[in-house]
């Protein structure tokens, strides 16, 4: 799967809202430096069904990465576009 890292984010945001809607408001501003836990107030468990998702939607596994080596938005998306190589 390619995908650019525009395409990459927006598929981010739908899964932040299914993870946890009740910043909907937030998720449309969302960009490189939104911290996942500060900015979008994500828990250990919406946090932990946020990877699950990822790993669903962009078909790879956050096996060799810790909750705390992805703390914002863009952490995420660089590691999605090194797994998508």
């Amino acid at each position: 799967m390619s995908m650019n890292r525009k395409q990459i984010i927006e598929k981010l945001k739908e899964i932040f809202v299914t993870a946890d809607d009740r910043n909907i408001d937030l998720i449309d501003n969302v960009s490189d430096s939104t911290h996942l836990i500060n900015d979008l107030g994500l828990n250990s468990v919406s946090m932990l069904f946020f990877m699950i998702a990822a790993e669903e939607e962009f078909n790879i596994r956050f096996s060799d990465v810790g909750m705390n080596d992805l703390q914002t938005v863009g952490d995420v998306a660089d590691y999605i576009e090194e797994k998508l190589k």
